[in-house]
């Protein structure tokens, strides 16, 4: 009998599930559910929901495999067609960076090429746009699903379901006059006027947030000499937009550095491995000494000007961060962003930003065995370090960034430890309150990226009451348990009851329900690797050969007389 999946969701994730899924062996009947009217591109790269000028931090070459690659297909699109998107053809090659929403064009040229292919093996793919998934209810060793589509409501059974919503953001962000819960949609964002305006965040999506503000109120150029330059219409001259963050510090340029990443010397997988065998007590501690003996030998000579020698898993941060967060921000950027500029000239490769940059995601696979006091420490005083160096952003970011300061049009402020955010009271926006200091925004945007979400977020009651889904809770050193957000998976995306037993043919590869022990799974890269992870697990089941009872009972039938031979 043919079986039936469920995907609930059409981004990256479900893209790469879709391909791997179309290679079984065995016929599946797939269906693909999609809120949006447009499926196959994902939120983060859905035009309406996106700018124009909110710029991707992939590039083609890190972008995994699917039927065609990135720059090749854009080299195939018409003039028309590269003019409208603002993107030159003498500009495109492997490395070059593109809007968001030329990468969700992109996505859903390669959904469609998927779905064709997939008649050639006999499977069927059934894609429904305008729907909304509004429960997924067990039925025996099935699931219902309980839909509303163009049409009205309706309702089927699966025998698998997989959960690929993704990233989450309201549909409404503006909850309070002035006052924005998420940079997204972009559209929501043109309705606020000229004046102080205020974003949280100094990351890729705060960025977005600036740059679909500032494309609102004016226009970039270039001057004779190549430089960016930024100028207000009539519209903007009020215009004031200031980030901030905790450290006030802007993320880094896109560093060069060599594609598929090179093995680490110490900091391996294995060596990870190994010591998780071992148990939680100290794994944070001894995971770090792997990364710093990493660290020293990669790179001598940055590890002896921070004092590597000396640092701890909490004092590491400090050091990194160094100079960096005593300089003004903008002239941080200015010279950081030349000398990316150079050293991919050059085709050099920093040795100690590599480094951290190729253990990030072998560290990650430590963080879900960690005690709930390590998994704080961890949190607080290391994770931001891989968040800025993997987490670098195009050269064109920067160089827009300097062009709005320069124009007078963009501060960033130091939030640090003791800030306080308030809205209540104000007929729009926000104050920000530091120390005895307070700031007045007109406009307030939280744009600090992706939440972590919990149990009681996921929008399916049925998994929730039957205690299918619930709150993850991690061991502390003396044994108790704390809720630390998000829910608990094993390695095949299914979700644990009681953080012990998986859920059969029920998968959650959610991004924002696995921040809380997977970190930094946020990327195109992360959602592949789920897609094909949950994508494996279904095909190893629906093709797991059946013995019949027949030969079973022969079996046990037999087994007496094979002991006493």
């Amino acid at each position: 009998m043919r079986k039936r999946v469920a995907i609930i969701g059409s981004g990256p994730t479900a893209i790469f599930a879709l391909q791997d899924l179309v290679k079984c062996s065995a016929s599946l009947d797939i269906a693909i559910f999609e809120r949006t009217d447009v499926a196959g591109k994902g939120t983060p790269y859905q035009r309406g929901i996106n700018d124009l000028a909110m710029l991707s931090n992939i590039p083609s070459i890190e972008v995994p495999a699917l039927p065609v690659m990135l720059h090749d297909w854009l080299a195939l699109q018409s003039d028309k067609y590269l003019n409208e998107i603002g993107v030159a053809r003498s500009e495109i090659t492997d490395r070059a960076f593109y809007p968001r929403v030329v990468v969700g064009d992109y996505f859903r040229s390669q959904f469609d090429a998927i779905i064709d292919a997939s008649r050639a093996s006999r499977h069927t793919v059934d894609v429904f746009e305008n729907a909304s998934v509004d429960d997924v209810q067990p039925v025996g060793d099935q699931f219902k699903l309980c839909m509303s589509l163009e049409y009205g409501g309706a309702e089927a059974l699966f025998d698998y379901v997989v959960i690929a919503t993704g990233h989450s953001f309201p549909s409404e962000p503006e909850t309070s006059p002035g006052f924005f819960e998420a940079p997204w949609p972009a559209t929501a964002l043109q309705s606020i006027p000229s004046g102080k305006i205020g974003i949280l965040g100094t990351s890729l999506s705060a960025i977005d947030a600036v740059m679909t503000v500032a494309t609102k109120f004016g226009e970039f150029t270039k001057s004779k000499g190549g430089e960016l330059k930024y100028s207000v219409n009539a519209d903007g001259q009020a215009l004031d937009i200031v980030m901030m963050s905790r450290k006030g510090l802007l993320p880094e340029a896109d560093f060069y550095f060599p594609i598929p990443y090179l093995e680490p010397k110490i900091c391996t997988q294995q060596a990870v491995d190994d010591r998780i065998a071992l148990g939680s007590s100290g794994l944070l501690d001894d995971i770090f000494e792997l990364f710093r003996q990493e660290l020293a030998v990669a790179d001598p000579d940055y590890s002896k000007a921070i004092g590597l020698d000396g640092l701890t898993v909490d004092t590491f941060a400090v050091a990194y961060y160094g100079v960096r967060d005593k300089e003004d921000p903008f002239e941080w950027a200015a010279s950081n962003l030349a000398e990316a500029k150079r050293n991919y000239a050059q085709k050099h490769t920093v040795p100690w930003r590599y480094a951290i940059l190729i253990t990030h995601e072998i560290i990650e696979t430590a963080v879900g065995f960690m005690n709930a006091d390590d998994l704080g420490r961890f949190n607080r005083n290391f994770k931001s370090i891989f968040a800025d160096d993997y987490a670098t952003v195009p050269h064109l970011s920067i160089e827009r960034l300097l062009a709005l300061h320069r124009s007078g049009c963009l501060g960033i402020v130091a939030l640090g430890d003791d800030s306080e955010i308030v809205k209540e009271g104000l007929e729009r926006g926000a104050t920000v309150e530091i120390g005895g200091t307070t700031m007045r925004f007109d406009t307030f945007i939280d744009a600090t990226g992706q939440k972590t979400l919990s149990a009681t977020d996921l929008p399916f009651p049925s998994l929730i009451e039957r205690g299918l889904i619930s709150e993850a809770k991690t061991m502390t050193a003396i044994g108790n348990h704390r809720r630390t957000g998000g829910i608990d998976v094993d390695d095949q995306c299914r979700p644990l009851i009681a953080g012990v037993r998986p859920v059969r043919r029920l998968y959650v590869p959610a991004v924002s329900y696995l921040l809380h022990k997977r970190p930094f799974i946020q990327g195109i890269t992360s959602a592949a690797e789920l897609g094909q992870i949950v994508a494996a697990s279904i095909i190893a089941e629906v093709t797991r050969p059946v013995r019949s009872r027949r030969v079973r009972s022969s079996a046990r039938a037999q087994a007496p007389a094979e002991i006493a031979a």
